[in-house]
């Protein structure tokens, strides 16, 4: 009888152990990865790590590439990449408010729409577009940007990748 009442609180104990550390690593905030009640469609500075891209699911980090979409609703989805929010913006095309990205040049929130783009920037997901407010040689506009990252003809290619960076 008594072997069994060891045993049982030997299970019982584990039990509990398991139960805190449970408890003490786990989290129930989650990732984040919108902004709610953006209903004046605001841009919204973050600091790094404070949430992830809605697309690729990393942490921004690098701030100097970062997009925004801002919906009619207020929600603010967050990208770490042009190419992410290029990607997003496929299976989420109805109620958007405002969209922007970060500029390398100026630094200046514009919309990406306006703004042009390099194709061998060492981007946080090496796609290689990165936004520049002012045009100038080599940079090519949203729209064409947009194709090639929809055709995957960025730098993940490496036929893209050799083509591009042999120009340099």
């Amino acid at each position: 009888m008594k072997k069994i009442v060891v045993n049982f609180l030997m299970f019982i104990v584990v039990i509990v152990i398991i139960v805190v550390l449970l408890l003490a690593f786990g989290t129930n905030k989650g990732g984040k990865y919108v902004y709610t009640e953006n209903t004046e469609h605001k841009i919204i500075e973050i600091k790094p790590k404070e949430y992830h891209c809605s697309e690729c699911n990393m942490d921004i980090e690098e701030m100097s590439y970062q997009a925004q979409v801002i919906m009619q609703n207020g929600d603010t989805y967050f990208f770490d990449d042009i190419g992410c929010m290029v990607l997003w913006l496929e299976k989420h095309k109805e109620g958007i408010a405002k969209m922007v990205t970060k500029t390398l040049d100026t630094r200046h929130w514009v919309d990406p729409k306006k703004a042009w783009y390099s194709r061998t920037a060492n981007d946080p997901m090496g796609y290689g577009f990165a936004a520049f407010e002012k045009k100038k040689e080599g940079l090519i506009s949203y729209n064409d940007m947009r194709i090639l990252m929809l055709q995957g003809k960025h730098l993940h290619d490496p036929f893209v990748k050799k083509k591009l960076l042999q120009k340099r």
